[in-house]
């Protein structure tokens, strides 16, 4: 995955395996006083994470920060949160929301709620999703053996988006997609490679996205979806933040 630099000068916090894999999704934060001058002070934990995990030798590894708000875009807006900060992400019918642990007071947003759908006429949304989806099985077309792709971007202010594209073998069984959508975790299928996404399919995405502002005018900041090669079969899902 390229590297994007979502804060300046974020530092290094600690992660566990499970959310540098993704096979957990990000749920827990927790913010302690640095251990080292790079050292942000936060601590990153999964949704399948336990205390027995937490405990075991080699569960932590050190991560720059963007990386970890690469995988997810909502830690983007804690980073400056104090020290003895203890968080947790919720992510449901109401979006994305960053969570006091012992309160359960919202966070992040700061204010309100955030709107879980745009607000635009399906049709016109699922025209562009099918025209996406198109163009995304051409753009890969002239690579072999694949049959499922999983594709993510994220756009945030003042940098370029970061796009990746995961191609995979499924044969004739159909995939399930919903543990990626739902917590990141990849599918267990033959892995063909990565990609990047191409100018043009970056550029589109992006006037898609202008598109479908939610009901309090925000934009979303990443989109996944899943094609098949055939154009078959697709799914989009869009968060706000």
């Amino acid at each position: 995955m390229a590297y994007t630099e979502f804060i300046p000068n974020a530092g290094a916090c600690l992660a566990t395996t499970n959310v540098t894999s993704r096979r957990g999704r990000v749920r827990w934060m927790v913010r302690e006083d640095s251990q080292d001058p790079v050292d942000n002070g936060w601590r990153i934990m999964s949704h399948i994470d336990d205390e027995a995990y937490l405990s075991s030798e080699g569960c932590w590894e050190i991560v720059d920060y963007n990386d970890v708000c690469a995988l997810e875009p909502a830690l983007i807006e804690m980073w400056s949160l104090p020290v003895g900060s203890d968080l947790q992400l919720v992510d449901d019918e109401g979006g994305i929301r960053i969570l006091d642990t012992a309160t359960g007071q919202q966070v992040i947003p700061a204010t309100g709620g955030v709107a879980a759908t745009p607000d635009e006429d399906p049709h016109e949304i699922a025209k562009r999703e099918d025209a996406i989806a198109s163009e995304t099985c051409t753009a890969m077309s002239g690579i072999p053996d694949w049959t499922l792709a999983l594709t993510s971007i994220t756009f945030t202010d003042g940098t370029a988006p970061a796009g990746r594209c995961l191609l995979y073998g499924a044969g004739d069984q159909e995939p399930d997609v919903e543990p990626w959508f739902a917590t990141g975790t990849l599918p267990a299928l033959p892995f063909i490679r990565e990609v990047g996404l191409p100018a043009k399919l970056t550029d589109d995405l992006a006037r898609h996205r202008g598109s479908m502002p939610d009901r309090n005018g925000r934009l979303w900041t990443t989109m996944q979806y899943a094609v098949q090669r055939d154009g078959q079969f697709y799914f989009f899902a869009c968060r706000y933040r």
